[in-house]
């Protein structure tokens, strides 16, 4: 008997029911949704393969909802660079305008070969899993490379065993793969774990390495070098850092739904964990007899039905590639329960099976709601009146993109949970780019014509971004806008699941697809709160500006009304502004407009004008990095090395990210000076100044701080305190030697040294810093010089004064315009050789319902096949992909 089939269209709700716990699971459920609005970001870059010395030019899109509509929530963004170490090298802060955003990257000529991340988020997605966060996989090469990529995994043997088995994968940049090629190799570790030797990579591009390391340890860390022959040319140097943990082979199992249960036939999901992954082959054992075997995907990545029987123990044993084998028993098998399969394969509806113990079926309502971050899209209630039955939901009634199906008891408690994938045709966007020829000579114009239609053939309204690269050298890149944003964007396994090209898809593909939802974990404490209607709380807020906030207290740390506040940016000392505080102590400056880092005081006096007042500023905690647990962010100050934009052209920025007439201008002086080094008297091995970072004392006056802790706290890359005592990241559970003055300290020595006396700070953590220490620089080292007679404090009278102190915000990144050449001129044409990597970079493409936008650029003095790629939506979210060629001979 069909109690009710309630379809729910966006927010317009027509209820018939009068069951009042599913109405109000449903108003729970509109109340998250519009409180707690899902922002996705997608980053198209110009490329995806760079070397060392390139630009990395993107535009980001950021949207809102299931359906993409361009996001109003967040008008600030941040864009970081990762190493492979999961280390931010460089950091953007950007201004977002109408869900778009525009940036680059300068990479420094010395930045190491490898796989580098990119990683996008607002502060307000932070209140959610940062599964959910842009991910970007590049490549950055050196200079030197002559055209070879090499892909390298690492998998640690520790125990008994301490071996590092290394396969690097050698290709060109069409990704075909470069054999028989002779190698020198050297990994370093540490002082006593050096290897150096002679190999080759095989017929398949393919060098594999079997090496025993000393000293028993749970992480390698240490770098790689391999000297790969080029024919008759230098060979290729190739420097690959190495970071692996000693983590057995492993796999999870996921039965649909969530639970074995006695009799009834369940589809069982199963994914690889550990630093190697691939395929694997396995069989099931029922107490001890073989029952049926199974195997994954490449990606470690399958599944298998089992009708499980009461009282029996079901084990898996897994065989890997290299050889290990383990057993891993499945969940226990439940005596009475609910069983729900998913059936996705049908063009015009998804079919949901409900399977229930005998002893179950009583006629209680059993409700499905189909809903993604809050927002219902159907819902249906049935009686359980039989040992099956079924619902089917209209696929026209989901959107593109996916949905998350549970199945809930009559008091809304949460029996399983299983995601579908759904891609509608007429969600996608059609864009036609037309050239006004085929075939091209270097240093030619080519002129662009970009039209765009939806699926009634009616032309759009919408923003786009245009990459030209050459083919024959950049490899095309994997992600797109249409993959991103309706499904990676919206998993929490951004970092580890296997990229899905929605644009190619096969049987094998969407089958791989429905293994990576099956074996997405459901999330109970989601649904509980949506029961209770009970929210957690909002730990941040969502960014409209730059703004400067904080709370004025007693020294008893009591709110002080009436307070005046006042800064002062150190580059600009006419730039002051000045308000006093509420009742609740709390100050705001506002729609304040400044660039990269710079330098404010900020000074408070109470009501009377007494400087006997402590100031709070409201910092967030920088976002950590999923993939190292005990990783703590890091912010670097974006490159200080483009132009500062002149007075007016900030003012025209003023109005056109909409701050009002409040709103100041704080530029930028350029002081000209020699650079000193602080750590001249430094007893570092390495020599002195030879280190991975620097501090210098006058830097921790500033701060004025009463320990060096709190000083050092959150400016240092890869080192958290836990109890006043330093930890590197890259070794988080073995504390940071102490030297003072050549002294080797304790660990805990950091609370008995003066601040005042400290002349710089040395953070060794690379290998290359830390080798010539031996044992000692295991966990990193922190080099500690004290001042001598040459090196006075500077503005000593003032920094330890009360009610004032420093503060070191990230400002906006100041956008550069991508520079490409103009062969018309007579003065271009005598330019040098054109070997330019991108060809031309257009994020401001625009199309409205009546004119098809036209751009040009010109070739370079390299022929081939040249790749245009175009990224975007229009208004409606609706999501396009466009790739042309074109021949330049």
């Amino acid at each position: 008997m069909l109690w009710l089939l309630l379809p729910i269209w966006g927010q317009a709700q027509q209820r018939t029911d009068t069951t009042d716990a599913l109405h109000r699971v449903l108003r729970h459920l509109e109340t998250y949704q519009k409180n707690y609005p899902q922002e996705q970001i997608y980053l198209h870059t110009d490329r995806s393969y760079y070397q060392a010395n390139d630009d990395i030019w993107f535009k980001a899109y950021v949207t809102v909802s299931q359906f993409n509509f361009l996001s109003a929530v967040s008008k600030i963004i941040y864009v970081e660079l990762l190493n492979e170490q999961q280390e931010v090298i460089q950091s953007r802060r950007l201004p977002v305008v109408s869900g778009l955003s525009v940036g680059d990257f300068k990479l420094p000529e010395s930045l190491a070969e490898g796989k580098y991340h990119i990683r996008a988020y607002t502060n307000w997605m932070r209140n959610f899993d940062d599964g959910l966060f842009f991910h970007k996989t590049i490549f950055i090469g050196s200079n030197l490379s002559s055209g070879l990529l090499t892909s390298a995994s690492f998998q640690f043997e520790g125990k008994d065993k301490q071996r590092v088995l290394g396969s690097i994968q050698l290709t060109d940049l069409k990704g075909r793969s470069i054999g028989n090629r002779q190698v020198a190799y050297e990994l370093k570790l540490d002082a006593k774990n050096s290897f150096k030797g002679q190999s080759a990579f095989n017929e398949a591009g393919v060098l594999q390495l079997d090496l025993r390391v000393k000293n028993n340890r749970e992480t390698v860390l240490g770098m790689l070098t391999l000297n790969i022959e080029d024919q008759d040319r230098p060979p290729v140097v190739k420097s690959i850092p190495i970071h692996v943990s000693s983590l057995a082979h492993s796999i999870q199992f996921f039965p649909e739904g969530g639970t074995l249960v006695k009799d009834i036939t369940t589809k069982v999901g199963f994914r690889t964990l550990g630093s190697l992954t691939g395929m694997i082959r396995g069989y099931l054992e029922e107490d001890g007899t073989k029952i049926l075997d199974f195997k994954s995907d490449s990606a470690g990545l399958g599944h298998f039905s089992l009708s499980p029987s009461s009282g029996k123990t079901y084990t898996a044993i897994v065989s890997f590639a290299d050889g290990d084998t383990i057993r891993t028993i499945l969940p226990e098998v439940q005596e009475e329960g609910f069983g729900l399969a998913i059936n996705n394969a049908a063009e015009d509806v998804v079919l949901a099976q409900v399977s229930a113990s005998e002893t179950l079926i009583n006629k209680q309502p059993l409700a499905l709601i189909a809903q993604t971050g809050g927002f219902v899209y159907y819902a249906v209630k049935r009686v359980l009146d039989a040992d099956q039955i079924t619902f089917s939901i209209p696929k026209k009634s989901l959107p593109s993109g996916i949905t998350k199906l549970a199945l809930l008891d009559q008091e809304m408690n949460l029996l399983g949970e299983r995601s579908v994938f759904i891609l509608h045709p007429q969600d996608t966007l059609s864009v036609q780019v037309s050239t006004n020829k085929k075939r091209y000579a270097t240093r030619e114009k080519v002129d662009l014509h970009l039209s765009a239609k939806n699926a009634l053939d009616s032309a759009s309204v919408g923003t786009f971004s245009i990459s030209v690269v050459n083919a024959d050298r950049i490899p095309p890149p994997e992600d797109n806008i249409l993959s991103t944003l309706l499904l990676h964007t919206n998993t929490y396994a951004a970092l580890q699941m296997p990229f899905v090209n929605l644009q190619q898809t096969s049987a094998s593909r969407w089958e791989q697809l429905d293994n990576v939802l099956l074996t997405s974990k459901a999330d109970p404490a989601f649904w509980k709160n949506i029961q209770t209607g009970k929210f957690p709380e909002k730990a941040y807020t969502p960014e409209k500006e730059l703004k400067i906030s904080g709370t004025i207290t007693s020294n008893d740390d009591k709110p002080l009304d009436k307070a005046r506040v006042t800064i002062v940016s150190l580059q600009n000392a006419n730039a002051v502004l000045d308000t006093v505080t509420g009742p609740d102590g709390h100050f705001s400056f506002d729609k304040i407009l400044f660039y990269n880092q710079p330098d404010f005081i900020v000074q408070a006096r109470d009501a009377r004008g007494r400087k006997n007042v402590k100031i709070k500023l409201d910092e967030s905690p920088n976002q950590e990095i999923a993939e190292e647990k005990n990783a703590s962010e890091v912010k670097i100050t974006a490159s200080q090395n483009d132009t500062t934009r002149s007075n007016k052209n900030s003012l025209e920025e003023v109005q056109t990210y909409g701050f009002d007439e409040k709103s100041i201008v704080l530029e930028e002086v350029e002081v000209k000076d020699q650079k000193v080094n602080p750590a001249k008297y430094s007893a570092n091995l390495n020599g002195p100044g030879r280190a991975d970072q620097i501090i210098s004392g006058d830097e921790l006056y500033m701060r004025g701080c009463p320990t060096i802790d709190a000083c050092l706290q959150g400016r240092l890359v890869g080192v958290v305190f836990r109890g006043g005592v330093p930890y590197s990241t890259r070794s988080p559970d073995r504390p940071m030697q102490i030297i003072l003055d050549g002294m080797y300290m304790d660990a805990n020595a950091l609370s008995i040294i003066n601040i005042f006396d400290i002349a710089s700070i040395e953070v060794l953590r690379t290998v290359a810093n830390t080798a010539i220490y031996g044992m000692y620089g295991s966990g990193g080292l922190m080099i500690i010089t004290t001042r001598r007679g040459d090196q006075p404090p500077m503005l000593s009278n003032d920094l330890h004064s009360p009610g004032i102190t420093t503060f070191s915000p990230q400002g906006f990144y100041e956008i550069r315009a991508f520079q490409s050449p103009d062969y018309g001129t007579e003065q271009t044409q005598a330019s040098t050789e054109d070997r330019r990597r991108t060809l031309y970079w257009q994020p401001y493409a625009f199309i409205d319902n009546n004119t098809a936008d036209t751009f040009s650029f010109y070739t370079s003095d390299q022929p081939g096949i040249y790749r245009i790629e175009v990224e975007g939506l229009d208004v409606d979210g609706h999501l396009a992909k466009s790739i042309t060629y074109i021949q330049v001979e």
